[in-house]
C-alpha cells in the first residue's frame, strides 16, 4: 500500500476548516512543505501542547511528508513567543539529521498569521494569487495535528481521537484528548461544567468558530479544535445572533465608509483585491453583489477588530459569497501590489483578544492533556470536504478502536472513518455510526 493510500485509509484530514483529505493534498509535488504551528485562533492551545509534548515526532512527520511531495525541505512555522515549543524543537534538530531537512521559521505574534496564505508569505516571501491555493507557488501547508496524525497513519494507526481546547467560563479549562464522536456537552461536563448559568458554546476559536446549537451542540470531530464557553450576552454571541436584516439597517445608518475594514484585511495586506467597505456599501444599498467578497477568508478582523462602529462586514461578506456561488459566478482577480507598510497594519494577537473581551479566558499551555472517555460515541460519516464515507458495519457488530466503520468510495474525495472506542454498534446509517463502549474490551 502506498503512503497516500495509508493516509486515506488512516482517515487523515486537515485538522481545521473543511477537513481536506491529506492524501489528496500530498498527491501534487511541492518545493517546500510548511507545518502550520501558528495555532491561528486566539485561546486555542492544542497545537502548542503537541509541539512541546511531541517535538521529535512532529519533526519526523514533517520530514516524511516533505519526502512524499518531493520537497527540498520542511519548515515548521510557529509564533516567535512560543519559547518552550521553540526550545523543544530546536533541541531535537540539534541532535538529529533529517532528510529532507527540517528547519524552524518564527512568525510574528499577530492574527491571523495562521492563515495558510499569510503564513506562507511570512515563511517564503511568496504570495499566493487571489483565489489560488499554496500549490500554485510550490508549497504545501499542513497543520501540526494533521502532521502528527499522518505519522501515526503511516505507522498503521488511524485517527480515533482529537486534542480539543476547552476554555472560557468552564471550571477546568485545558486541553482534552477526546474520542471522535464524543458529545460536546459531555466533554464540557468532563471539564467540570460551566461556571455560569446562561452561556453559549462556540465550536472552534473565538474569531471564526460558529455558535453551537443550544439543544444539540454536536460531537467531537476530526476538525474540532476548541470548545469555548461564553456568557450568553457576550459580544461574540451578539454578533453571531444578529439577523441579516438588522445588520442591513445598521449598515445603512452607521457605516461611515472609513475603509478600516479594508485597510486591516489580512488578504488585502497581501495584495489581494478585496474591499470589505465596498461590500458594506453594496449591502446597505441592496442593489448589487460585491465580487471581491469571494476572496474573504472570514477571519473576522474586519468585524471584530477593525470596524469602529461595531458593524458586521464579515457576515455581509459571507452572504455575498454564498449568493455569488449560488448564481454560479466565478469572478477573476489579479494580484496587486501590497499596500505600503502592510506589516504595520497587522493585528497583534493580544489586542485582538482584548477587543473581543476574551483576554480573561487565555490559559497557559498545560503540562499534560486530560484523557476523557464516554459510554456512547456518535460518529459522523462526513468529517471532511468531499463525499461522505459509507458505513461498512451494521447494528450489532462488535468493533475495536481503530476498526474501519466507514469506507471512502473508490475514486471519491474523502477518507475512511474509524471506531474511536471498543464496543457494539447500535446504529449504522443516515450518515452516522453509533457505538456503545465496552469497558472490558481493552484497547
Amino acid at each position: 500500500m502506498s503512503e497516500l493510500d495509508l493516509l486515506a485509509r488512516g482517515g487523515v484530514v486537515g485538522g481545521g476548516g473543511a477537513g481536506f483529505p491529506l492524501w489528496k493534498k500530498l498527491a501534487a509535488p511541492a518545493e517546500q512543505l510548511l507545518i502550520n504551528g501558528a495555532e491561528c485562533e486566539p485561546l486555542l492551545k492544542s497545537d502548542q501542547y503537541l509541539m512541546r509534548r511531541y517535538p521529535a515526532q512532529l519533526i519526523e512527520a514533517a520530514s516524511r511528508l516533505a519526502a512524499i511531495v518531493s520537497a527540498r525541505e520542511a519548515v515548521i512555522c510557529l509564533k516567535d513567543h512560543y519559547a518552550p515549543q521553540i526550545a523543544a524543537l530546536s533541541e531535537v534538530l540539534k541532535q538529529r539529521t533529517f532528510t529532507p531537512p527540517v528547519r524552524l521559521h518564527l512568525l510574528p505574534t499577530v492574527y491571523p498569521i495562521g492563515d495558510e496564505q499569510a503564513l506562507l508569505h511570512s515563511a517564503t516571501g511568496k504570495t499566493v494569487p487571489p483565489g489560488a491555493l499554496p500549490g500554485s507557488v510550490g508549497c504545501t501547508v499542513v497543520s501540526v495535528s494533521t502532521a502528527l496524525n499522518a505519522l501515526r497513519a503511516l505507522n498503521g494507526k488511524p485517527v480515533t481521537a482529537r486534542f480539543v481546547t476547552v476554555a472560557g467560563e468552564v471550571r477546568r479549562p485545558g486541553v482534552y484528548r477526546a474520542p471522535i464522536g464524543m458529545p460536546v456537552q459531555e466533554l464540557l461536563e468532563k471539564a467540570g461544567g460551566a461556571t455560569i448559568p446562561r452561556y453559549r458554546l462556540v465550536l472552534g476559536g473565538p474569531m471564526m468558530g460558529p455558535l453551537a446549537d443550544e439543544k444539540d451542540p454536536g460531537v467531537v470531530t476530526k476538525t474540532l479544535g476548541g470548545v469555548l464557553v461564553l456568557p450568553a450576552e457576550h459580544v461574540l454571541v451578539n454578533h453571531a445572533m444578529l439577523s441579516m436584516e438588522q445588520a442591513r439597517v445598521r449598515a445603512r445608518s452607521a457605516c461611515i465608509q472609513c475603509r478600516t475594514c479594508t485597510d486591516l484585511c489580512p488578504r488585502h495586506l497581501l495584495g489581494h483585491p478585496i474591499y470589505p467597505h465596498l461590500t458594506m456599501r453594496a449591502f446597505a444599498a441592496g442593489n448589487r453583489l460585491e465580487p471581491s467578497a469571494m476572496l474573504c477568508m472570514e477571519c473576522g478582523i474586519c468585524e471584530l477588530y477593525a470596524c469602529p462602529m461595531g458593524l458586521n462586514p464579515r457576515r455581509v461578506q459571507q452572504m455575498h459569497k454564498a449568493e455569488l456561488r449560488a448564481k454560479g459566478e466565478r469572478p477573476a482577480f489579479e494580484l496587486k501590489e501590497a499596500p505600503a507598510l502592510a506589516e504595520y497594519h497587522q493585528a497583534p494577537s493580544g489586542r485582538v483578544l482584548a477587543r473581543i473581551h476574551a483576554a480573561q479566558y487565555d490559559i497557559p499551555v498545560p503540562d499534560e492533556a486530560v484523557e476523557v472517555t464516554t459510554e456512547v460515541v456518535r460518529i459522523p460519516m462526513k468529517q471532511h470536504i468531499g463525499a461522505p464515507a459509507e458505513p461498512c458495519v451494521t447494528a450489532g457488530s462488535t468493533v475495536r478502536r481503530g476498526d474501519v466503520i466507514g469506507r471512502m468510495a473508490d475514486g471519491a474525495l474523502g477518507a475512511d472513518i474509524h471506531a474511536s472506542v471498543c464496543g457494539t454498534v447500535e446504529q449504522a446509517g443516515n450518515g452516522w455510526v453509533v457505538i456503545r463502549a465496552d469497558r472490558t474490551a481493552g484497547a
